[in-house]
């Protein structure tokens, strides 16, 4: 009984150790997240992030990359929404447990069966896997270094 419960422990320290990446998100951070969404989860961190350019964010002790974006999820001409979610942390993982480190058999093995793949050919030990996700209109982009 005591293994079990300790095992169960592992297994939920696991899941909430870890941020969570799914095509749509990273952890609170969500694709189509207007501005002042983001910006309300930053809380007084940050005073501003750039419309249609690049902003360095953490939150949570995890840094991150956003974009925002008008167009594609814009309800209107002027409507600016979170475009791109990117990360290094090595504290987060996709909901199949993909994160740094896992190799590009890691991938295949998780991703190939439920979505439509692409693999960059090798440019200098550099490549990039992506998963289309045309459900959610999104693509998630792994890079990779010597296949890792």
């Amino acid at each position: 009984m005591r293994i079990k419960i300790t095992l169960l422990g592992f297994f939920l320290l696991s899941v909430v150790g870890f941020g969570q990446i799914s095509t749509t998100r990273m952890n609170e951070l969500k694709i189509g997240m207007r501005p002042f969404e983001v910006l309300k989860l930053l809380g007084e961190e940050i005073a501003a992030i750039v419309d249609e350019g690049e902003t360095n964010v953490t939150l949570k002790g995890i840094d991150y990359t956003i974009e925002i974006r008008s167009g594609y999820l814009s309800k209107t001409e002027n409507d600016t929404y979170l475009s791109s979610i990117s990360t290094t942390s090595k504290n987060i993982k996709t909901l199949s447990g993909i994160g740094i480190g896992s190799t590009l058999e890691d991938l295949w093995k998780a991703y190939s069966s439920k979505y439509n793949v692409f693999l960059d050919k090798s440019n200098n030990n550099n490549r990039e896997f992506r998963i289309d996700d045309r459900e959610n209109g999104v693509i998630l982009t792994f890079s990779l270094k010597n296949e890792i």
